[in-house]
């Protein structure tokens, strides 16, 4: 088999490293990848988001299978094209792939599907949106309604900064076209949970749940970024385990009744609520760190899979697990996530262990002068996988003392919630 996959941050080369092991695959590609991904595929010089151009290296090199990483690929229609060239492709159709790429589409899909979620509004004027503003009880949700690079929802405190908020978004422009309509919902209490699940456009398979840190400093402070760590497994009860399998089913068949088919990885971000699971957002594509927390941890051949979920033929099988746990803790650049100091060199790279528990996967790295240096906000992720969670999680700060660059910021409590008693 000949396999692409699209991307090049840590994600996609937690894809790369994990795609690498199939004994089905014969060549191995990435675009653009990265000189870290370069161990593991030959990269190439396409942009992912563009679809004639994938197409074409696709159908030139005469690839099997295409698995998409990140959102803008499969937004810009990608899938589509790829599939109407007749390469088989892990990853839905622009129409599908809108529960990401609006907002607005996402909240009246899970209005119209009576799937839980937060209450909230759509809003397509500033006027309109800065009105409703008194008939909320802060804090706020604001959620630009389209791709916005993480930086598109804001938890406001209080309505001054719900009303800068809306004005950043739909006056100042400062997210572009993503901000021309918002979502304004109301703030749920409870513990965030990410569910991510193999799909074949029919049918789901759960893979571990993750817990993701998006905040910058240690006990959830400063500002919101791409994430900075996560681990999984995490445990849940079965009432709330049920729930979520619920929430799957009653998207996929919401779905299929609106005519569209989901072949993919689908994502929920969910807040456990008193009330039960409640959707905050979905993805339709394998979180980052997330990913880096969970495929370590799949104890089986993700191609298979992928080309299963891309033929509708998922088996009922279940998914086979290493036992354990697993942390990743990302490391970060300097002034990230505003304006990241990038060009430093990155030392310790080499003194990581090499083992199958013991991972470094490159979200923002190249070679300067034959040497590992920053080129973005998001530089490592380093990932142990360990018996328990609490061996992972030592195992992996041990890794993490061991890399060195200029200004480099990281969280020191990714997982501690989970081991302090409550």
């Amino acid at each position: 088999m000949k396999l692409l996959i699209l991307g090049a941050g840590g994600r996609e080369h937690a894809l790369v490293w994990k795609c690498a092991q199939s004994r089905t695959v014969q060549k191995l590609y990435c675009a653009p990848g990265s000189e870290a991904i370069s161990a593991h595929a030959e990269c190439v010089a396409i942009d992912p988001a563009d679809p004639m151009a994938v197409t074409g290296f696709c159908v030139e090199k005469g690839i099997d299978l295409v698995i998409v990483g990140p959102a803008r690929p499969l937004a810009s229609g990608v899938a589509d094209y790829l599939r109407k060239a007749g390469v088989r492709v892990f990853g839905p159709g622009q129409a599908a792939a809108r529960l990401e790429s609006s907002k607005a589409f996402a909240k009246q899909f899970l209005v119209r599907h009576c799937i839980p979620t937060a209450r909230g509004h759509i809003y397509r004027t500033a006027n309109e949106a800065v009105a409703a503003l008194d008939k909320m009880k802060a804090p706020i949700v604001i959620k630009a309604d389209g791709l916005a690079g993480g930086k598109g929802v804001c938890v406001c405190p209080d309505r001054a900064e719900a009303a800068e908020t809306i004005e950043d978004f739909m006056r100042m422009k400062t997210l572009q076209s993503a901000g021309d309509t918002v979502v304004i919902e109301e703030y749920l209490e409870g513990r965030e949970l990410t569910a991510m699940a193999l799909c074949d456009g029919k049918n789901f398979k759960l893979l571990p749940y993750a817990r993701d840190h998006r905040h910058l400093l240690d006990g959830d402070k400063g500002p919101d970024t791409d994430g900075m760590g996560a681990y999984a497994p995490v445990d849940l009860d079965a009432d709330a385990g049920s729930a979520i399998q619920d929430i799957f089913s009653a998207t996929l068949a919401g779905m299929h009744k609106d005519g569209l088919d989901f072949r993919g990885l689908l994502y929920i971000g969910l807040m456990l609520t008193a009330s039960g699971p409640k959707v905050l957002e979905y993805n339709s594509r394998f979180g980052d760190p997330e990913a880096q927390a969970v495929l370590p941890l799949l104890d089986c051949d993700l191609v298979a899979l992928a080309l299963a979920c891309a033929e509708g033929r998922l088996a009922p099988a279940e998914i086979k697990l290493h036992t354990g746990a697993c942390v990743c803790v990302v490391m970060a650049s300097e002034n990230y996530p505003r304006a990241p100091m990038i060009g430093r060199p990155v030392t310790g790279i080499e003194d990581i262990s090499r083992s199958s528990d013991i991972l470094v996967f490159h979200a923002g790295t190249g070679r300067k002068d034959g040497r590992w240096a920053t080129t973005g906000g998001r530089v490592l992720g380093i990932t142990a996988r360990g018996p328990d969670l609490a061996a992972a999680r030592r195992w992996a700060y041990e890794h993490v003392a061991r890399i060195c660059f200029d200004g480099m910021l990281f969280r020191r409590d990714i997982a501690n919630e989970a081991l302090t008693p409550r």
